[in-house]
C-alpha cells in the first residue's frame, strides 16, 4: 500500500505509532508495507513512517475498514520504549529511528 504524492518526494518521513485494541500479528499488516507490529497484551502498537498526512490516513483507513479498534494515535519521539525493541519483528527489516 503505497501512498503519497510528488510533493512529498523530498520530506522527510516521520514514525508514529499507532496503538489498537487487541492482538495485531505481523502478517495481518503485511499490505500496509513497512508496519512494525509489538505486542503488549491487551493491546498492539503499530509503528509506521509516513511523510505526509495521506500515508498515515492510509494506514488508518485500512485498519477501521477491518474494524480495528485504534486506541491512539501519536508521533513517536524516540523516546522511552514501553516494549523491549528485541521483541520488535519487521519483515524488511527495517525499524523506525
Amino acid at each position: 500500500m503505497e501512498t503519497g504524492s510528488k510533493a512529498s518526494a523530498g520530506r522527510k518521513a516521520r514514525c508514529f505509532r499507532v496503538t489498537v485494541r487487541g492482538e495485531v500479528s505481523q502478517t495481518f499488516v503485511e499490505p500496509l508495507g513497512q508496519v512494525f507490529v509489538e505486542s503488549t497484551g491487551d493491546e498492539s502498537i503499530l509503528s509506521c513512517e509516513a511523510v505526509d498526512q495521506a500515508k498515515l490516513q492510509a494506514v488508518l483507513s485500512w485498519l477501521y475498514r477491518r474494524s480495528v479498534e485504534i486506541v491512539s494515535v501519536v508521533p513517536d519521539d524516540g523516546g522511552a520504549d514501553p516494549v523491549d525493541p528485541s521483541l520488535r519483528h519487521h519483515l524488511s527489516g527495517r525499524q523506525c529511528p
